[in-house]
């Protein structure tokens, strides 16, 4: 009896934070999260990052999708299934972080034949372009700017995409230049 009502409780509160939460709260969530991450209180870290994957900051969210792919793969001790495009894209973000491009930008790939998105293409641009391959990422960034273009304030925003306004054609279609349309 009270293992189902505990799973009600934890279906609320997962539920919650994305009807109001503002940016200082969905911040703290993250915050919390990466707490019992680092504690390697994978179980708890899941929760969390799932509330925290549905708020109002759009790179939070990101991360947060991208960390339940791997407390999910941490407490299922091996290689997540990589089945849909989204799984591809979180998957391929957290080796962007790792700094495996490469292997990031392969995943990236498989996602596209999936699924086109301005997300997916995003994050293909920003691997390509740490890895040095700037033509590619001018590529993927126009396309996703074409498909959604508040990529480029994200783009513009986006601490990890800074190493590539170095590059000039990068810089103009951020800055919404010719090159974007």
């Amino acid at each position: 009896m009270k293992k189902s009502t505990k799973t009600t409780a934890s279906k609320k509160s997962a539920a919650a934070p994305s009807s109001g939460m503002d940016a200082k709260s969905h911040t703290d969530l993250f915050a919390k999260a990466m707490k019992k991450f680092g504690s390697r209180d994978y179980e708890a870290a899941l929760e969390l990052f799932e509330q925290a994957s549905s708020g109002p900051q759009i790179t939070v969210n990101e991360s947060a999708r991208m960390y339940c792919v791997i407390c999910k793969q941490r407490l299922g001790q091996g290689q997540p299934e990589l089945k849909t495009a989204e799984d591809l894209y979180n998957f391929a973000v957290a080796m962007i972080n790792q700094k495996r491009y490469t292997e990031a930008a392969g995943h990236l790939q498989k996602a596209l034949q999936m699924s086109e998105g301005a997300h997916i293409r995003y994050a293909l641009a920003l691997a390509n372009g740490l890895e040095g391959d700037m033509p590619g990422a001018v590529s993927h960034l126009q396309k996703a700017i074409q498909l959604d273009p508040r990529t480029r304030s994200l783009a513009r925003n986006d601490s990890d995409f800074k190493p590539l306004l170095g590059d000039p054609a990068i810089r103009t279609l951020v800055a919404g230049g010719p090159a974007a349309n």
